[in-house]
């Protein structure tokens, strides 16, 4: 299964992506944080090295253009693998605070244009609004999500 976690920079993707990677046994965190240059280059050959080599590979960037979500598709399908999206996302006023506070921040300008770019994905996906969630009620809908399997449908996970 290859899960994709897209957003706004400082949307929390990291930190959930990262905490879904500790719970889950025989998975793969790739970040786009790891490569400098040519990124979704670097992220479709890391899904291309690792898909049905674990259980699950985590990828985790902005992928805020849906052709790089395509582009993550089609290799699932061709590995015969799973891929379901995680949109995670907040107010741009709180992907700015949030920035303000990182240890390695993003430009303001560079979190304004990509907020402002974001193409949201269309199928199978799950919203996760972490204005509204915290990261470890995000993580336990996400395990809720990916025990369902192939019965998943859109969602937009919110408090009850």
């Amino acid at each position: 299964m290859i899960i994709v976690f897209c957003g706004p920079p400082a949307s929390g993707k990291s930190t959930i992506a990262r905490k879904l990677a500790e719970k889950l046994e025989n998975s793969k965190l790739v970040s786009s944080d790891e490569f400098k240059r040519k990124t979704y280059k670097r992220m479709f050959a890391e899904t291309e090295k690792w898909a049905g080599k674990v259980k699950y590979l985590i990828l985790n960037g902005t992928f805020y253009k849906r052709e790089w979500r395509d582009g993550i598709k089609r290799i699932a399908e061709g590995k015969g693998e799973g891929a379901i999206t995680f949109f995670i996302t907040c107010s741009l006023d709180t992907c700015l605070k949030r920035n303000e506070s990182r240890k390695n921040q993003i430009e303001e300008k560079a979190v304004r244009i990509i907020y402002g770019q974001m193409e949201k994905p269309e199928d199978q996906y799950s919203l996760i609004d972490t204005d509204v969630l915290s990261v470890d009620e995000a993580i336990e809908a996400i395990l809720k999500i990916l025990s369902a399997g192939p019965n998943f449908k859109n969602s937009v996970l919110l408090k009850s």
